[in-house]
């Protein structure tokens, strides 16, 4: 597996489709550039300030887990950014009337650009509206100037109809969904699900936007981005929830809203993937289809959906991926 994923990791094959998008001057949406998103980059340099809440003191020893909402906008619209700041692995203390400083980088920026400072609110939460710009990925960095503290995010700017894949995570990239736990806590790394890496790099390999959309919660994004970069897959378009209660109630109803707004910005996902019952009902009622949306383990099929069989993915990449036309994109 190391070596198909690294023999992946470098190819930039993308095999374009003849037939143009029918949007603008029949011009195709722009593909996707996994390299970039892939690349690691320093954080920018932010100067250090005193604290404008000085009881934020007591808190920011502690580990952070900062986190920026990924966005995917159409091109041509604004579009405003939140960043949650929150202190310890227990706890889980907001960052509350606290300054922070946005910066920004695209793909064609040499380094990072600064945008301006905010306030944390009492939820922890700092926003910063991005005026409309032009199709392609950027990245969003959220620092704490106080203690040096900081979180990167992407904004992906998309044309009309670009064509996307969208992931769960836990039980569908990941080997079962209990495993989360142990990834977080740092006891262990979360196993792949069998051949979850080569699904996803297929899809890559054929010009799709990769989406994880996912019911975690937003003080597991940091991890998240981590497993995903150990993985060797793109770290952006990362989904969350910033909600608890969202996560614990309503998984099906968040994951259908999600969607409607990804597709609300020109998305088209053209399949989907999970695991469990609720991703299977979010899949069926936000109208991708029970051809397009598939499931594996222990509900494969659930709502009507494709089921996965044999808990690995690779008969399905042969049979399902290997087959699949390349994304209509440039």
């Amino acid at each position: 597996m190391k070596l198909s994923r690294l023999a992946h990791i470098t190819a930039k094959s993308v095999a374009i489709a003849a037939i143009a998008w029918s949007f603008g001057a029949n011009a195709l949406p722009q593909c996707p550039d996994p390299s970039w998103i892939e690349q690691n980059y320093v954080k920018p340099d932010v100067p250090s300030a005193g604290y404008r809440n000085g009881l934020n003191r007591l808190i920011t020893w502690l580990p952070s887990f900062h986190m920026v909402h990924d966005e995917v906008v159409a091109e041509g619209n604004s579009v405003k950014v939140t960043a949650k700041f929150d202190y310890g692995a227990v706890a889980h203390k907001d960052l509350e009337f606290e300054t922070v400083r946005f910066y920004l980088r695209g793909q064609q920026d040499s380094d990072w650009r600064y945008l301006g400072d905010a306030v944390t609110n009492s939820d922890g939460k700092a926003s910063v509206t991005l005026p409309a710009m032009n199709a392609g990925q950027y990245r969003i960095y959220a620092a704490v100037p106080a203690d040096g503290t900081g979180a990167e995010g992407f904004v992906t700017v998309i044309q009309p109809n670009t064509p996307a894949v969208l992931f769960d995570i836990d039980g569908t990239l990941t080997e079962s969904d209990a495993e989360q736990i142990g990834d977080y806590t740092g006891i262990d790394r979360a196993d792949e699900k069998e051949g979850a890496y080569s699904l996803v790099r297929r899809y890559l390999d054929l010009g799709y936007q990769p989406v994880y959309l996912t019911a975690r919660v937003y003080w597991y994004a940091k991890g998240t981005r981590d497993w995903l970069n150990w993985m060797g897959l793109p770290r952006g378009f990362l989904r969350t929830s910033l909600s608890n209660e969202t996560s614990l109630f309503r998984t099906a109803e968040y994951k259908i809203e999600q969607i409607q707004q990804l597709q609300s910005q020109g998305l088209n996902i053209v399949r989907a993937y999970g695991n469990a019952k609720t991703d299977a009902e979010a899949f069926i009622r936000a109208g991708l289809g029970a051809q397009n949306s598939f499931t594996i383990g222990p509900d494969a099929g659930h709502y009507g959906t494709t089921a996965i069989t044999n808990n690995s993915y690779y008969s399905h990449i042969t049979n399902e991926v290997d087959t699949y036309p390349a994304a209509q994109c440039e």
